[in-house]
């Protein structure tokens, strides 16, 4: 009954911090990449991008960050299309002409459009939830496990 009270307590846990995740993954991939939202002003370019895609995808326009890292990335992140945000680090823009940069951009906004953010949280969940039982049913001795009141120990 331990084992389960256990395993109860650490579905609620992961339950809860994957429900933070699916809430607030704007802010946290944000966050974590130090992006910062841009208006139309800061990024005109990147904002004329992200507009065409979005009016030729007939799809709501994602807020647009830019993270000052050198490292060429881009992410979007956000449970849907009203919380999506499409982030572009500076070293990508500095290393891709426009047209790769479109392209890129094109992939990321589809992300938006499919609602992989909330779909990869729901699908992760289950993978969490497994691997802690699993976890937990190792710990616990339920897959064969040596008796504590043994003496184990062998004599050299």
């Amino acid at each position: 009954i331990v084992l389960l009270k256990s395993v109860v307590l650490v579905v609620v846990i992961a339950a809860a911090l994957l429900g933070v995740q699916y809430w607030y993954s704007d802010r946290i991939a944000l966050y974590a990449m130090h992006g910062r939202l841009v208006t139309r002003e800061e990024a005109p370019q990147l904002h004329g991008v992200i507009d065409r895609l979005c009016a030729a995808a007939d799809m709501p326009k994602p807020r647009v960050a830019i993270s000052r890292m050198d490292l060429p990335n881009a992410f979007a992140t956000g449970r849907n299309a009203d919380h999506a945000v499409v982030c572009v680090t500076t070293g990508l823009q500095r290393r891709l002409e426009p047209a790769e940069l479109e392209g890129v951009l094109a992939h990321e906004l589809s992300h938006v459009a499919h609602r992989d953010v909330a779909v990869i949280t729901i699908a992760s969940f289950l993978g969490v939830i497994a691997g802690l039982i699993v976890r937990f049913a190792f710990y616990s001795q339920l897959f064969g496990g040596r008796n504590r009141d043994q003496n184990t120990a062998v004599a050299i």
